[in-house]
């Protein structure tokens, strides 16, 4: 791009779009820290349940897990975190990137990520269960958004090369899936019973059924959160842009088609 046309883009910035002014107006699109992070969520899901949107779902249910990392990180602080300060930081650069592909869905655009965009043209899906509007969103902050979010995090903080952060790092990545695991049977209730979702009803339609229904979903994040890592790794080991674009542009490619996946199921789900 032109210099000329860089100037011409800065002067004439896109018109904020009604919606993005009604659901964005005064929220932090870049969160500092996990404290700002949930103020963001909060208020976006919020915002998004007062206007029956089904965009609501996934800030619920994300600002569920981001309330219990801010309890464990800052909160009550119990030591499970070798780097909470370093989690609290990733947290927020997490949510920028959610809170930028939720600002372009409500302007009508594309985020530019395939799996995003598969989330929120299901939005006007009709009969659509919340508990596929959560997992799509999930899988696309999960399997795109949070390699980004590490790399970011990691190379702010200097530690590319640094085995020994790289370790501890990795360990508080993991002991993620723990806060995860507790955090299922709020996030089943949410969308039972605020969203009436037919999926999150019977799957907790017995203890037994709910302990087998949260093993397989917990399962399939452990998965992609491991696969996050290595595609973490590849971007901090690609020394060249040409080459970390390559693997960011498998990790599209790869969350794009399991969110297609979904939503072709979504058919037999209405």
């Amino acid at each position: 791009m032109s210099s000329k046309q860089t100037r011409s883009s800065a002067a004439c910035p896109p018109a904020v779009s009604t919606a993005r002014r009604a659901v964005l107006e005064g929220v932090t699109m870049k969160p500092a820290n996990v404290a700002e992070a949930l103020v963001a969520l909060e208020t976006v899901a919020a915002r998004l349940r007062e206007r029956n949107d089904p965009r609501a779902v996934f800030p619920d249910v994300y600002a569920v897990i981001t309330r219990r990392v801010k309890e464990a990180v800052i909160d009550g602080a119990d030591g499970r975190f070798l780097e909470p300060a370093w989690i609290s930081r990733l947290a927020g650069i997490f949510c920028e990137y959610y809170l930028s592909a939720l600002g372009a869905s409500l302007d009508g655009r594309s985020t530019g990520v395939d799996a995003w965009d598969v989330a929120f043209q299901c939005n006007g899906a009709r009969g659509t269960a919340a508990a596929v509007h959560a997992l799509l969103g999930i899988n696309a902050h999960i399997n795109y958004d949070l390699a980004l979010g590490l790399y970011r995090n990691i190379v702010q903080h200097g530690a590319e090369q640094d085995a020994r952060l790289l370790a501890r790092y990795h360990h508080d990545h993991d002991l993620v899936n723990e806060i995860l695991a507790a955090a299922m049977p709020e996030i089943f209730a949410i969308l039972s019973e605020r969203y009436g979702c037919p999926l999150a009803r019977i799957a907790t339609f017995t203890r037994d059924v709910q302990r087998t229904v949260s093993s397989g979903v917990l399962f399939l994040l452990k998965m992609w959160r491991d696969r996050v890592w290595d595609d973490l790794l590849s971007l901090l080991a690609e020394k060249r842009e040409a080459d970390r674009r390559a693997v960011v542009a498998r990790m599209n490619q790869h969350a794009g088609t399991i969110a297609r996946t979904f939503a072709a199921g979504n058919g037999a789900l209405r």
